[in-house]
């Protein structure tokens, strides 16, 4: 672990800060499937349903997370950044959402394939959008 921790703080400053970002997206996602997952399993919610509801989850998680150690130069405009990341974050779920329902309702893909495949695509948006407008210096 100690080798690990050395390793990160050795990395040039954009690898460690995406490094850090796909750490914090994981903890968000992980908040994402488990309400996802939830919904559809338990409480019979449909697919859409489900990573709507999920995916804010995973997004408050992923700010606090983001704000603090991937992005920390903006601590002082937290208000700032905040509104700026829901506004991304809304793009996000409208792509994230409307995407798993055309995967599940329309093509009829499984659900959770679907959210992979769908995440892992919108990873890219999300780093480059927080990045470059919402957590910019």
């Amino acid at each position: 672990m100690t080798r690990t921790v050395s390793m990160m703080h050795s990395l040039p400053p954009n690898l460690k800060r995406i490094t850090h970002f796909a750490f914090a997206s994981l903890f968000g996602t992980a908040a994402h499937y488990a309400v996802l997952i939830t919904l559809v399993e338990w409480a019979h919610r449909t697919p859409t349903e489900g990573t709507a509801v999920g995916f804010v989850v995973g997004a408050l998680v992923n700010y606090l997370l983001a704000r603090r150690w991937a992005f920390p130069e903006t601590q002082s405009r937290h208000r700032e950044a905040l509104i700026k990341f829901l506004l991304v974050a809304a793009s996000g779920w409208g792509l994230n959402t409307g995407l798993i329902f055309l995967a599940t309702a329309v093509a009829h893909f499984p659900y959770l394939a679907a959210q992979v495949a769908v995440t892992a695509t919108l990873f890219f948006w999300h780093y480059a959008a927080n990045r470059l407008w919402t957590f910019r210096r």
